[in-house]
């Protein structure tokens, strides 16, 4: 920490900070550099492969392999321990990236491919903005009985085309108020 940082008066008392954890979101709006598109777009394939993957480790903690050779006696079991082992790991994954979001700002594939999620007026985002808003109410035409999966599938198409305007947000983006941008390096790095 600088002592002759105007931002921030010195307190022998206070907590110890880092200069990383002070300066996250706390930049003018203008001097953030927005995420490539492409780098968004690694960070979702990274992130849904983690997904796809964190299946496989819990399936063979449930001992689905030695299960298998006992599937005409016990079918039943068997398709429990499986469904049970098939949400297991993603459910844990799913709740792991939100609680990345809501203090730092960035999913594993986002902190990997090295962007992360602010508000459009440079503030860090929260629980509310950067998962509520920006991921689960993108997903309520989804729920509607019948109709649910088109209406899902015409607001996916929509918010994945609106990455190609100017400033590179999508329909998720402007909903909640977020944008995508570069994160700074770390200090020391």
């Amino acid at each position: 920490m600088q002592l002759d940082d105007p931002r921030h008066e010195y307190n022998p008392y206070a907590a110890p900070t880092t200069d990383d954890a002070r300066s996250y979101g706390e930049d003018e709006p203008g001097e953030h550099v927005l995420a490539e598109r492409g780098t968004r777009l690694g960070a979702r394939i990274l992130d849904n492969l983690l997904l796809v993957g964190s299946v496989l480790p819990v399936l063979f903690f449930f001992g689905v392999t030695d299960e298998l050779g006992k599937l005409a006696r016990d079918e039943e079991a068997l398709y429990l321990r499986l469904g049970i082992g098939a949400l297991l790991g993603p459910v844990q994954l799913v709740i792991y990236q939100w609680y990345l979001i809501a203090t730092r700002g960035q999913t594993l594939g986002k902190k990997w491919t090295k962007i992360k999620i602010i508000k459009a007026d440079g503030s860090r985002v929260d629980f509310m903005s950067g998962v509520v808003v920006r991921n689960w109410l993108i997903a309520l035409p989804g729920l509607i009985p019948a109709v649910g999966q088109l209406l899902n599938g015409i607001v996916n198409l929509v918010d994945g085309l609106m990455i190609f305007s100017d400033d590179r947000r999508c329909l998720h983006d402007r909903i909640a108020g977020t944008k995508v941008v570069v994160a700074p390096p770390k200090a020391g790095s």
